[in-house]
C-alpha cells in the first residue's frame, strides 16, 4: 500500500466518523491511549514493545510509536492488542514511525 492508499483509507475514516457521528477509537484498526493521572496508562490497540526501562517504554501503536517517559514505569499487564504502565508518568509522546 503506497502513501497515497494509505491517506485515502484515513481520509474515508474520517469521513464515515464524522457522518455517522462516531469517534474514530469505536472503528477497527485504532488506538486508544488513557491516561489516568500521573500515575497509569492504558493502551489499546498496542502492538510490540519496542523499548523497556524503568524510565522510557516504546512500543508500537498502528503507524506511530507510543513513547511514555517517568520514573518506576512498569508493564503491569500486556495481553494482545492492550497493555497498562504504571509509575511516575512525565509524558506520552507519539513518534512518526520512520
Amino acid at each position: 500500500m503506497d502513501k497515497g492508499e494509505k491517506k485515502e483509507k484515513r481520509d474515508i475514516r474520517e469521513r464515515l466518523c464524522h457522518a455517522l457521528d462516531i469517534h474514530p477509537d469505536i472503528l477497527p484498526g485504532e488506538s486508544v491511549v488513557e491516561i489516568r493521572g500521573q500515575c497509569q496508562v492504558t493502551v489499546r490497540g498496542s502492538g510490540k514493545m519496542l523499548t523497556y526501562t524503568d524510565r522510557i517504554i516504546r512500543m508500537k501503536l498502528g503507524g506511530s510509536v507510543l513513547r511514555i517517559e517517568g520514573r518506576r514505569l512498569c508493564c503491569t499487564a500486556y495481553h494482545p492488542g492492550a497493555s497498562v504502565i504504571d509509575g511516575k508518568i512525565c509524558s506520552a509522546v507519539f513518534e512518526e514511525q520512520v
